[in-house]
């Protein structure tokens, strides 16, 4: 038995996976722990947003979705189920146009911060440790990703470090020596 992707929105045109063709090369890296959690964020929610597709010469260009369309294919190799996807239609008049909306697309105007996030997680009922496995937010800090009752151990070095004992100084005489 297959799994099938969820659609989760519309747009104007549905394409058919194997008939979208990246054009963005490799602008963007896809870590395998990003790649994890885009997969989990697909499996949870479906396709929730459209592909940005520009269509030249009966070919359909990704200008935005070339990650999704990497798992995606990845998932479909893996015996998941891809209906066709939904997807926006932008113009450009040649390659050139075409490339430099995709730089639009991935530019990213606003500026989010610790204080931002915690304002909108707050006002929207959200869990930011819910939702850490499947979102990737550059602009914080990774330590605010983490659980403040996690325990993370320390490195060998810094292990050993606190089997030492301090030396200790003599109020009277400040002679330095280390207790047995």
């Amino acid at each position: 038995m297959t799994n099938s992707i969820e659609i989760k929105c519309e747009a104007a045109v549905s394409i058919e996976l194997k008939d979208l063709v990246p054009l963005q090369g490799n602008l963007k890296e896809l870590t395998q722990a990003n790649f994890q959690k885009l997969k989990w964020s697909i499996l949870k929610h479906g396709i929730s947003f459209p592909f940005f597709v520009w269509q030249h010469e009966g070919v359909n260009y990704i200008l935005d979705g070339t990650q999704r369309d990497r798992v995606l294919s990845k998932m479909v190799q893996q015996g998941y189920e891809c209906p066709p996807l939904p997807a926006a239609l932008i113009e450009a008049k040649d390659k050139k146009e075409a490339a430099e909306k995709i730089l639009l697309i991935s530019s990213s105007y606003g500026k989010m911060s610790e204080e931002s996030l915690d304002e909108f997680l707050s006002a929207n009922d959200l869990s930011f440790l819910e939702l850490s496995d499947e979102l990737e937010l550059p602009a914080i800090d990774e330590n605010y990703f983490k659980d403040p009752n996690e325990f993370a151990a320390g490195s060998e070095d810094a292990q050993g470090r606190l089997d030492e004992k301090s030396p200790v100084e003599c109020p009277e005489c400040g002679n330095k020596f280390v207790p047995r």
